[in-house]
């Protein structure tokens, strides 16, 4: 057996002959960049296909989330079932490439419509005590989601741009579901 002095000249001399050695070198370099762009790959496909981290920009979800605060949000769970009321996304809304978050208020065939300072899914007041207890300024007669479709809204009736304004959100613009907040860590929790 090798005391801890051989086997460090031992390790010396290997490390020197490999230095000359340019095929070894070569094989080193080439093996170690495979490894780098394989975990490239899989961390874009993690972030594509799995979750994303986002920050909430402005207080159209005030309270739920306040400006800055960043979510996980996840992007399975709509590729094998279909947003459902009250999940809060992350969506684009058509022709516009900014990412936005809003809660879903209405589903396709759902009734919509805004007065009297409330939001009616449906002929029926919807309860919103949970996150909103305002009056909604405005009104908005009556309209039916159409197929694929979604009606969102932020949880600041009065100070969010929504489906009110840029109409109803597709399918193919939810990208995610909000799961939690991570940052900052001082307010981390689940949504």
């Amino acid at each position: 057996m090798l005391s801890k002095k051989e086997l460090g000249k031992f390790r010396d001399a290997r490390e020197e002959l490999h230095k000359k050695d340019e095929p070894y070198r070569r094989a080193a370099n080439s093996d170690f960049i495979i490894y780098l762009l394989t975990l490239m790959a899989v961390a874009i496909c993690i972030r594509t296909f799995i979750f994303e981290p986002v920050q909430c920009i402005g207080d159209s979800m005030y309270p739920t989330l306040m400006n800055g605060e960043g979510m996980f949000t996840e992007k399975l769970t709509y590729a094998v079932c279909e947003p459902q009321h009250g999940d809060i996304i992350i969506c684009r809304y058509p022709y516009h490439t900014e990412k936005c978050v809003k809660r879903v208020i209405a589903t396709p065939g759902d009734r919509i419509s805004i007065y009297d300072g409330a939001i009616y899914l449906n002929g029926q007041k919807l309860d919103e005590s949970a996150y909103w207890d305002d009056y909604i300024e405005g009104t908005m007669e009556e309209v039916t989601v159409p197929d694929k479709c979604l009606f969102v809204v932020g949880d600041n009736r009065n100070y969010s741009g929504d489906s009110r304004h840029v109409g109803f959100i597709p399918y193919c613009q939810v990208k995610g579901k909000v799961r939690a907040v991570m940052t900052p860590f001082s307010q981390a929790r689940w949504i």
